[in-house]
C-alpha cells in the first residue's frame, strides 16, 4: 500500500499535542517520547513526516537505513481523516505493510515508545514486543530539597559551587545563542578529552551518540520559541558555562530535555539542575528521559533516586 506523507513542520506541533491529548495513554503516560519536541529536535538526522490513516494520526521517521514509527498511532480521533475512525488493529496492519514494502522487508520496521499500558494489547494483536531504555521520573520536591544521606553527594557538589563563584541563573534569550553554541563546543571537545570508562564497542557508541546530539541541540538554541521550550542559563564569573531546556509533558510531568554545563565547573551541573526544579515545582514529577544505555549516565541518573522507570517498547512484525 501507499500513504500519502506529509513533512512534519514547527506548525504540526498544536497539532500533535491535540491527538496525543485525544488518544486514550497519551494523557496518562509520562514518556517524554510522547510530545513534539523529542523528535523535531533531530531532524538533522531524521526525516520526519504524519500521516493520517482512518481516524488515526501516523508519525513516521525516515534514515538511511530506512523508514519506522517513532510513536504508536495517535488516536482513534474522529476528527482526523474519517469521520468514523477504523480499529487499531487494522491500522497497525496497514502501516505495518507500508513500512515493509518501502523497506524492502529490512528489519528496520518498527513501532517505538509504547507505553506500558499499551503493552498487552500490542501483544495479543501478534506483534513482538522488546523493552526500550526507561524514562526516570523523579518526585520534584526530592530534587529540590536534596534532603538526607541519599542526597549527600550532589548537595555537597551544589553548596561547594555556590561558595566558589559568582553564579546569576537566568531565563535563555537569543542573544545568548553564540555563547551557548561555544560551550556547546568547548563541552564536545571536554568529552573527547576524557577517557571513558566503557567497552570499546560502548565508548565509540557513545561518541557518535554525542557528536549526533550537537545537531538536536543546535535545533533547540534556533527554535525554542516555535518548540515551546523553557530554557535557562547559568552564568559563572560573568560567562555562560551552562544551559538547559525542558518542556511541560504534562500538568503533572515536567521533562527535562537538554543540559550542557562546563565540565571544568565543579558543581554547576548540580546547581543547574536543582535551581531549574526549584522554578518546577507545581509539576508533582521530572522526567530526565532515558539514559541511552551509557553506564556514566545512568549513575549520574540513579544519583538522583528516581522514583520510577518508565518502561516503554519497541513492536516488530
Amino acid at each position: 500500500m501507499t500513504l500519502s506523507l506529509t513533512p512534519l513542520t514547527l506548525n504540526d506541533r498544536p497539532h500533535l499535542e491535540r491527538v496525543v491529548a485525544l488518544t486514550q495513554h497519551g494523557a496518562r503516560t509520562p514518556l517524554a517520547s510522547w510530545a513534539f519536541p523529542p523528535h523535531y529536535i533531530w531532524r538533522e538526522l531524521f526525516s520526519y513526516s504524519w500521516a493520517e490513516l482512518d481516524g488515526w494520526w501516523c508519525l513516521f521517521a525516515e534514515y538511511a537505513d530506512g523508514i519506522y514509527m517513532p510513536l504508536p498511532p495517535l488516536g482513534p480521533c474522529s476528527w482526523v481523516g474519517s469521520s468514523t475512525p477504523g480499529p487499531l488493529k487494522n491500522v497497525l496492519t496497514q502501516v505495518m505493510e507500508f513500512m515493509k514494502t518501502r523497506n524492502g522487508g529490512s528489519g528496520v520496521t518498527r513501532i517505538e515508545n509504547i507505553p506500558e499500558e499499551q503493552k498487552d494489547e500490542f501483544q495479543q494483536l501478534g506483534y513482538r514486543l522488546l523493552s526500550k531504555d526507561a524514562d526516570y521520573l523523579y518526585q520534584t520536591q526530592d530534587l529540590v530539597n536534596l534532603k538526607g544521606d541519599r542526597y549527600k553527594s550532589p548537595r555537597a557538589a551544589y553548596n561547594r559551587f555556590l561558595r566558589a563563584h559568582r553564579v546569576r541563573y537566568t531565563q535563555y534569550r537569543v542573544p545568548d545563542r553564540d555563547a551557548c553554541l561555544a560551550l556547546l563546543q568547548r563541552w564536545m571537545a571536554q568529552k573527547e578529552e576524557t577517557p571513558l570508562p566503557y567497552d570499546r564497542q560502548t565508548s565509540t557508541l557513545a561518541r557518535y551518540m554525542m557528536a549526533d546530539a550537537a545537531s538536536a541541540h543546535r535545533t533547540a538554541l534556533y527554535h525554542y520559541e516555535g518548540l515551546g521550550l523553557v530554557g535557562r542559563v547559568a552564568w559563572v564569573n560573568g560567562m555562560i558555562r551552562g544551559y538547559t531546556f525542558g518542556f511541560e509533558r504534562s500538568p503533572d510531568v515536567f521533562c527535562v530535555l537538554l543540559e550542557v554545563t562546563d565540565r571544568t565547573v565543579y558543581g554547576l551541573a548540580q546547581f543547574l539542575f536543582r535551581e531549574f526544579c526549584r522554578e518546577l515545582r507545581k509539576y508533582p514529577y521530572i522526567n530526565t528521559m532515558d539514559d541511552s544505555g551509557l553506564p556514566s549516565l545512568a549513575k549520574s541518573k540513579r544519583a538522583y533516586h528516581p522514583c520510577r522507570m518508565i518502561a516503554s517498547y519497541i513492536a516488530s512484525p
